[in-house]
């Protein structure tokens, strides 16, 4: 791309990237980099340069590019990105385009096509009990998908065949290992539904390699009980944010919810008169009961006594902000857990996914039989077997076998 005016390269970039597939939110982040990057600048009319660009990125952001690696935090690899564009956009563009099936780039295929993707997508919420989450994601997926096979010739479902599933495999999914992995599973799967149901006479989806992943998971993180209750102390409650940040890290520490549960708790999933939260844990459609105890039923009091907005919203925990939504995402842990002494190996998960696992590990401590543990959780007993057992010095010495002579 040919040095220009610097406003007038990055509405460049946006235009064309949106037109190739970049989604808005992706490029409404990269503007907000930029547009801080012209404020830093200072000047109306000047040019891309990429020193300055990297003393901004360290001036603004504390973010030094020579110490990024493939492992560094994601806003980093953000910063990096919007660098990385600017520089070049066009081989950017060209890398993109061999990663990904974009979003607006393919998108026609024949309308009747929908009722084969809406009938598996039923069959995966009714026969395999996916939750929406898996449901939206395959949804998405295999829409760009299809639009790739209709883009290459494919005019109805039934003439997919070995030869374009193979050039599909060789030449557009570059992505990484698990997401990879991930996608290979959604094909492998459609696949085999449609040659189940008749749409297609030659079962494809043994043409799908199966990916294991090579690298070695990390275990989760296990906070002993005094270190929770150090945690919980080290929360300020001064703040309305600081009310609900606090009344959301509790529910993960006494019940050990996931937090896409903590989120989509209901104001009428608190019974209050019978003391106890009804949650329809999402990873696994479980409706559970778990007692309110006093101080969990105190956090919640203070959040929507001070700090919940008035609002006419059915969820619990709203945003600060009209039009008060429901929360999403909770991204605050980590600012409190980060404040407290700890001897936490790098190799280890951190999150407040850490909450869950250090109450079950804090349980198996206890000599709490495991499938009471696997109840509390909503987890089967393999999952929690497999999960925390592998935590607990304890019972793995249990689990040793004894080597002959």
């Amino acid at each position: 791309m040919n040095t220009q005016n610097f406003k007038s390269k990055i509405k460049e970039i946006r235009k064309e990237a949106l037109e190739i597939g970049f989604s808005i939110n992706t490029m409404n982040n990269y503007l907000s980099i930029w547009n801080k990057y012209i404020n830093w600048k200072n000047l109306s009319n000047f040019d891309y340069n990429e020193e300055e660009y990297v003393k901004f990125l360290l001036e603004y952001y504390n973010f030094d590019i020579s110490t990024f690696s493939s492992k560094s935090k994601s806003h980093h690899q953000q910063l990096m990105r919007s660098k990385r564009i600017l520089d070049d956009f066009d081989s950017y563009k060209q890398f993109m385009l061999k990663r990904v099936l974009p979003n607006s780039l393919y998108s026609n295929y024949p309308s009747s096509w929908n009722l084969i993707l809406d009938k598996y997508l039923e069959y995966c919420k009714q026969i395999k009990l996916n939750v929406d989450k898996s449901i939206k994601l395959k949804q998405s997926y295999l829409e760009r998908l299809l639009s790739y096979f209709y883009k290459n010739d494919i005019l109805e479902i039934k003439n997919i065949n070995k030869e374009i599933i193979i050039i599909f495999l060789n030449n557009v999914i570059e992505k990484g290992e698990v997401s990879k992995r991930r996608n290979f599973n959604i094909l492998r799967d459609f696949l085999n539904y449609l040659f189940v149901e008749n749409i297609i006479l030659t079962d494809l989806s043994v043409y799908i390699p199966k990916i294991r992943s090579t690298r070695r998971k990390k275990l989760p993180t296990y906070l002993k009980k005094e270190k929770i209750e150090e945690l919980l102390d080290s929360i300020p409650r001064e703040t309305k944010v600081e009310i609900r940040d606090y009344a959301i890290i509790i529910i993960a520490a006494r019940l050990g919810l996931r937090i896409n549960d903590i989120l989509n708790i209901k104001l009428k999933n608190i019974d209050w008169k019978n003391n106890k939260i009804t949650v329809l844990q999402t990873k696994n459609n479980n409706l559970n009961s778990f007692p309110l105890l006093k101080d969990v039923g105190w956090a919640i009091i203070d959040y929507i006594r001070d700090a919940r907005p008035k609002c006419n919203n059915e969820y619990l925990f709203v945003k600060t902000r009209y039009p008060f939504e429901k929360m999403e995402q909770f991204n605050s842990f980590n600012k409190y857990f980060e404040k407290i002494e700890q001897d936490i190996d790098d190799n280890r998960k951190k999150g407040i996914h850490n909450l869950r696992s250090s109450l079950a590990t804090n349980m198996l401590e206890d000599n709490i039989p495991i499938p009471i543990i696997a109840s509390i959780l909503g987890d089967t007993l393999e999952v929690t077997s497999k999960t925390y057992i592998k935590v607990n010095n304890n019972l793995l010495k249990k689990c040793a076998l004894e080597v002959e002579e």
